[in-house]
């Protein structure tokens, strides 16, 4: 990887690590709204695309996006912020008691965090990042989608 992109990621991830904390933030004072804002800014500056073109791609696209020609380090720290970010917006829908989005939300975190298993790096995880075994038990019971239950078998 040529260093001026490397170095041009390593800045996004940290950036947008540092906006994880703005958003823990703001989840915690009780203005959700402003943090959910927050995650999308963050959604944002991860993909480098605007809002309106963040959504229109599944999961498995994002993952692809955020991954490929990628080295193992930097794909799994775009899907550890991928997870984070959508564990706070899961946070914030529970708070607001839409617990539907809440649950789809923390879903897409744990897909998202169990695929960055998958990366090897000697970077310890970040301590913003929610464990699978945590974002199962914020999801509550219920079934999961197909893929998350591979993913789970494959890890166990």
């Amino acid at each position: 990887m040529i260093t001026s992109r490397r170095d041009y990621i390593l800045r996004i991830i940290d950036e947008v690590g540092r906006l994880v904390a703005r958003i823990v933030f703001k989840r915690t004072t009780g203005a959700d709204q402003e943090a959910l804002e927050l995650v999308v800014q963050g959604f944002e500056r991860l993909f480098n695309l605007q809002r309106h073109q963040l959504f229109q791609f599944t999961p498995e696209q994002q993952l692809t996006m955020l991954t490929l020609d990628e080295p193992p380090e930097i794909a799994r720290d775009k899907l550890l912020l991928y997870s984070a970010l959508s564990t706070e917006a899961g946070r914030s829908y529970a708070r607001m008691g839409n617990a539907p989005m809440a649950r789809a939300t923390f879903a897409n975190a744990l897909r998202f965090a169990l695929h960055a298993r998958r990366f090897a790096s000697p970077a310890p995880i970040p301590d913003y990042v929610t464990t699978p075994e945590e974002l199962r038990e914020l999801m509550g019971p219920g079934p999961l989608d197909p893929d998350i239950e591979e993913l789970l078998r494959e890890q166990a």
